[in-house]
């Protein structure tokens, strides 16, 4: 089983202006890792799952997220962006540090949900945040996340 997390699904210190750019280049990483069956159908399932509700979770994060037969493997990349971002509709949703989530249709039922519970967890201690944030390479930001990669063997 590939892990759920890897180096190659990480960019720090990117510049983008809105979530729907950060989406489409967090989808590109999937796709170049060979992680998705069809990068356009995946977006279009995140998108709608944003219209349908911000995933933004507070603390400057944004965790989009998409089950879909277009995934391949459960997988998740991550991007920490120089700007901050309007993530959802109230003008204090603003993120840097965005997750995007992508799960398999065919897998477990609650593959996706161990997978945003046990980041979701880890988020909210505010001494990880800040590591996340103050992390100067790629691979600190991948010592940080590689937990999620036994995420759904518990």
């Amino acid at each position: 089983m590939t892990k759920i997390v890897s180096r190659q699904l990480i960019d720090i210190d990117l510049d983008f202006n809105h979530k729907k750019e950060v989406i489409m280049h967090l989808a590109s990483v999937l796709g170049k890792d060979g992680r998705l069956n069809d990068q356009e159908k995946f977006i279009q399932v995140v998108f709608a799952r944003e219209d349908t509700l911000s995933t933004y979770i507070g603390n400057g994060i944004g965790i989009p997220h998409g089950k879909t037969d277009a995934v391949k493997e459960p997988s998740v990349a991550f991007v920490r962006t120089k700007n901050k971002i309007q993530w959802g509709d109230d003008e204090n949703e603003i993120a840097n540090m965005i997750f995007l989530i992508a799960v398999p249709e065919h897998a477990a039922s609650n593959t996706h949900l161990k997978i945003l519970a046990t980041l979701s967890r880890r988020l909210m201690d505010e001494n990880f945040r800040s590591e996340l944030k103050s992390a100067s390479s790629k691979e600190e930001v991948f010592e940080k996340l590689k937990f999620l990669n036994d995420s759904t063997q518990k």
